[in-house]
């Protein structure tokens, strides 16, 4: 009996471990006798018997989907078609059963130049191609749900965290990392952040619906109100898969004496003096610089909107609001410490 350091040094035995293990197969056409032959990967591929099947170019032919065919007539022109050197396509197995097959060819020239044969690999890539056919339909129901509902959807983990964050982002500014943050909740206004806390919580905890209404920062600094909604998916077992939900855009109905609106001087200097801070400490809170927050202080007219916000947004995490009354006024004033 063959050691098995013999067997692997044998080129069919290791050719034929690949294939176990990787899910492969090889083939080899002679474009000068228009013979074929499979390695046993392929065999078991296209799910025939090497043992009693004989490999042909019309067999091969016979079990390609007949949308995914190609021209064998003129071999010497396929050969030299780059399709037949990288193409994924379908077959259909003796058995009824169809599979997506990717292979991809290497041309075989004779010292004279002349093409004469041609050699490749084939893979079984069924499951990815239906995993990304799958992908594809929901992005496309999705989109199309959008269209009718007139909304955003979205899915959130069973723990309430949200599994895609690009619409987040885009709306607010934060990173896939912030916005998946419920411990600050930067984004949310001071005000909602409980009532968007509670409602998920209450949603999570008991498995029932979440709904709620909060007022986001969007990237520009405005708040903008949403109304969001979601439901548990759950599998055969009951178990709660995702969460899938929707978000509608509103204009905020609500009385707003606290509209966000540009910062002014004097509500810089205010807020600094109510927390006790000098202004390297807030230039240090804000990451911003000391020349930026003595200039803001003067006037906040030439100062970078992207320091702006996060003077403001230091500010709020530490209990102060920013806002104009009705009038246009700038006023201040002190946040609930539970809101925050």
């Amino acid at each position: 009996m063959p050691t098995p350091k013999r067997l692997l040094s044998s080129p069919d035995m290791r050719l034929r471990m690949i294939e176990d293990r990787v899910g492969i197969g090889t083939w080899c056409w002679d474009l000068d006798s228009t013979e074929v032959s499979w390695s046993p990967g392929l065999f078991r591929i296209l799910g025939l018997d090497a043992a009693t099947v004989v490999p042909t170019v019309d067999l091969y032919q016979s079990l390609v989907h007949p949308d995914d065919q190609l021209d064998f007539s003129n071999a010497i022109g396929l050969a030299a078609d780059k399709r037949l050197q990288d193409r994924t396509f379908r077959i259909i197995r003796p058995d009824g059963s169809l599979r997506w097959l990717r292979s991809k060819g290497q041309p075989h020239f004779d010292r004279n130049g002349r093409l004469v044969a041609m050699f490749g690999v084939v893979a079984d890539v069924t499951d990815v191609q239906e995993l990304r056919t799958t992908l594809d339909l929901e992005t496309m129901w999705r989109q199309a749900l959008s269209r009718l509902l007139g909304d955003h959807i979205w899915r959130a983990y069973p723990n309430g965290k949200l599994v895609e964050t690009t619409e987040w982002s885009k709306l607010t500014g934060q990173s896939p990392a912030e916005a998946r943050n419920w411990d600050e909740l930067a984004a949310i206004h001071p005000d909602d952040r409980k009532i968007f806390l509670d409602a998920w919580k209450t949603a999570v905890t008991t498995e029932k619906e979440y709904q709620a209404t909060i007022r986001v920062r969007t990237v520009k600094g405005d708040y903008v109100t949403l109304t969001g909604r979601a439901l548990p998916v759950r599998g055969p077992g009951g178990e709660i898969r995702e969460w899938i939900g929707c978000t509608t855009y509103e204009h905020d109905a609500r009385p707003q004496p606290r509209q966000t609106a540009p910062l002014h001087a004097a509500q810089v200097r205010a807020a600094r003096a109510l927390l006790n801070w000098s202004a390297p400490r807030l230039a240090r809170e804000a990451q911003v610089s000391f020349s930026t927050i003595r200039r803001m202080e003067i006037s906040t007219a030439g100062v970078r909107s992207e320091n702006l916000r996060k003077v403001r947004d230091v500010f709020e995490r530490n209990g102060i609001r920013l806002f104009h009354d009705g009038d246009g006024r700038a006023c201040l004033g002190l946040a609930e410490r539970g809101a925050s």
